[in-house]
């Protein structure tokens, strides 16, 4: 259906719908890689640690495999799986994914769809972030790593036994082994393994928030708000690019360390860390590499070391993605091409032989060509394991490297050393090198479907009146945007609720509907955005909640929670019962006092996540919290629900008695927001306490 006018009641309220566009998505940070500038959110979905490797698919499960040892994959056990399509989704808890991983050495991390961070395996150095040297199987056991109150990650970066988050204030935070100072706190103490990152507090980059951070093995860098960059930990080879070859961040911060010296006017888009060098992908779209240079892993044509960032490196083109291993580094190139130089024992370059790219002038990455991916296939992000460096001068087929690549079908390849089924293939085969099948030849890695190709959709929705009298009429307003980076064909539902009937429509494009609420919108290319003005006539009385929601996209979507959107008109005359709307969710994070002995004190906070409504709904409410033995209660309270830093916050307090803990052994502390006139009750999570 549609109409070249709409009815007075919509004419009357247009310029402030217009007003209000700016407002329609809220404002939120993206879970993502520094490996890629233009793709950092498919970037984060892949990684690899020495022995195994983690995606991320399109149905925004974790899937991992390869080496299990130190329960590193996140399933309970040490068992190794040689097979990706033998990788169940990673528990991460209830209703929860991931939207970024990072594997170092012997652990694994991820960020989940909250923005919390949940780490597992090896725990020696902290470098899990829970206050222990534990290790962790089951990250669904194991609680958030506490940043910091109110605090969640954007992006997250694992070295060889340490981990670096950048929050969504754009400081960093650094946990694990802290040797060399490659956690930037001015000492080489380890953080995490009796406290937690929130303890120590951000990294001093000199009052810069961070954009990007990438950990080496034994290093970290980050790209800053202004386009520079700061590099701390081990320097020995000249990996921190600042002219000398100290470390950094052992006995002074980041920001009175030198910058990193990237060539003159230009600023830093992407960064990669391997073992002992660093890449950077720059704002011309150029690759440059420093630190050191064994087997031509810089690029250069030779093996010298180099202590600052060194001019373009020749592989054929601008580049879109960067990765760098502990002997060898690979790009995508904008064209979608993959080059990989460095080290080319055991096949991790992907070529047809196991010589050494990039160590000699006539041996320059471009010279290479593009590694065999699959006919009319190209590169969207990519990653590099394996260790350890090889011996020198090095043989043939010696290391454990190995690199992966994401494809814009959603498949992905990997080749290089196949031991522990790191490459997923269900074997412990070698992938390219003399004599063995190229990535083409070894095809897909079997595995469920990745994001190849990815739109980041949202709705947003407003009405030109919150209350209209029966049967009057109110205007509305549906907006779909994709700010992912390539297109997508989309279905949106605006499905009519009793008593409401659409009088008028007109989509800038597309076709509406009116009987099924079905918008078909079509395409909506990268950046842009669809909108459908629509008038509404209601007849039931009582809080009418009319919602929109992204019903079908052809690529995967990036996030589901910003999907929906709703808004609440209310309706005057008769009884109608009114409608209530479902809270988006209940978050709690629980403090026991004293950590050790007879509990005390059970501190519980979290954030009610309000519905997306216009008119927007009000922080209001409480929240219940309850401490049950068996199905007896022990304690419980009540705590209201307050607006605090831009969230509807709470706080509630259990003092359990003593006498009434004789004899029990585990408290069960339930939350539960007990709803208001126009949201309804929600549970929120669960805990299991110990009483001594």
């Amino acid at each position: 259906m549609s109409s070249s006018s709409l009815r007075g009641a919509w004419l009357a309220a247009a310029c402030a719908l217009v007003a209000a566009l700016a407002l329609f998505i809220p404002s939120r940070a993206n879970s993502e890689s520094a490996a890629s500038a233009s793709r950092p959110v498919q970037a984060g979905y892949l990684d690899a640690g020495i022995q195994h490797t983690c995606a991320i698919l399109a149905d925004h499960t974790l899937r991992c495999w390869g080496k299990g040892l130190a329960g590193r994959l996140g399933y309970g056990s040490d068992a190794n799986l040689l097979s990706a399509a033998a990788a169940p989704p990673v528990d991460l808890g209830p209703g929860r994914y991931a939207t970024a991983v990072a594997a170092g050495d012997f652990h694994t991390c991820a960020i989940l769809d909250n923005g919390a961070v949940k780490c597992w395996g090896f725990g020696a150095n902290g470098r899990l972030g829970y206050g222990s040297t534990a290790n962790v199987t089951v990250p669904a056991a194991a609680p958030a790593v506490d940043l910091g109150p109110g605090r969640t990650a954007v992006a997250i970066t694992a070295g060889a036994s340490h981990t670096c988050a950048i929050l969504d204030t754009g400081q960093v935070r650094c946990w694990g082994n802290g040797g060399q100072g490659r956690l930037g706190y001015g000492n080489e103490q380890s953080v995490g393994d009796d406290e937690t990152p929130a303890a120590v507090g951000p990294v001093d980059l000199g009052g810069h928030a961070a954009r990007a951070i990438a950990a080496g093995d034994f290093h970290t860098c980050a790209i800053l708000d202004d386009g520079s960059m700061r590099c701390w930990g081990f320097g020995a080879s000249g990996q921190l690019g600042n002219g000398g070859t100290g470390n950094v961040g052992d006995g002074e911060s980041p920001a009175t360390a030198g910058i990193v010296q990237l060539p003159a006017g230009r600023s830093a888009r992407a960064v990669a860390g391997g073992a002992g060098h660093t890449c950077a992908i720059l704002d011309d779209g150029s690759v440059s590499c420093w630190g050191f240079g064994a087997n031509g892993r810089l690029g250069y044509g030779n093996t010298s070391d180099r202590s600052t960032p060194g001019g373009p490196v020749a592989i054929g083109g601008t580049a879109a993605a960067i990765a760098a291993g502990d002997a060898h580094t690979c790009a995508v190139l904008d064209a979608g091409g993959v080059r990989c130089w460095g080290f080319g024992g055991g096949g991790r370059l992907g070529y047809s032989s196991s010589n050494s790219v990039g160590d000699t002038s006539g041996t320059l990455p471009d010279s290479a060509g593009p590694v065999d991916v699959g006919a009319g296939r190209v590169g969207r992000g990519l990653t590099i394991g394996g260790a350890p460096t090889p011996s020198t001068p090095a043989q043939p087929d010696e290391g454990t490297g190995y690199t992966c690549a994401l494809l814009d079908d959603g498949t992905l390849r990997c080749w290089g050393y196949g031991g522990s089924g790191r490459l997923g293939y269900g074997d412990e085969s070698q992938v390219a090198g003399t004599g063995f099948p190229s990535p083409a030849e070894k095809g897909p890695v079997p595995l469920g479907p990745m994001a190849g190709s990815l739109g980041d959709l949202s709705i947003g929705m407003v009405a030109s009146a919150a209350s209209v009298a029966q049967n009057g009429t109110a205007g509305l307003q549906v907006v779909v945007r994709n700010a992912g980076p390539d297109a997508a064909a989309v279905v949106v539902m605006v499905p009519p609720v009793p008593g409401l009937a659409y009088t008028a429509a007109s989509p800038t494009q597309g076709s509406f509907e009116p009987g099924s609420g079905r918008w078909t919108v079509g395409g909506v290319a990268p950046g842009g955005a669809a909108v459908l003005q629509l008038s509404a006539r209601l007849g039931a009385p009582g809080n009418n909640v009319i919602a929109a929601q992204v019903a079908a996209s052809s690529i995967p979507d990036r996030r589901a929670e910003d999907d929906r959107a709703a808004v609440v008109i209310g309706v005057a005359g008769g009884r109608g019962a009114a409608q209530k709307i479902a809270p988006r969710g209940l978050s709690a994070k629980l403090v026991r006092f004293p950590r050790r002995g007879l509990v005390r004190r059970i501190t519980v906070s979290g954030v009610l996540t309000l519905p997306r409504t216009r008119p927007p709904l009000r922080c209001t409410g409480k929240v219940q919290v309850k401490a049950l033995a068996g199905k007896r209660t022990i304690a419980q309270t009540t705590a209201k629900l307050r607006t605090k830093a831009k969230a509807c916050r709470y706080t509630a307090v259990l003092r359990p008695k003593a006498r009434k803990l004789r004899g029990v052994k585990k408290l069960k502390v339930t939350t539960r927001f007990l709803g208001t006139a126009q949201m309804r009750a929600r549970n929120g999570k669960t805990f299991t306490v110990k009483v001594r």
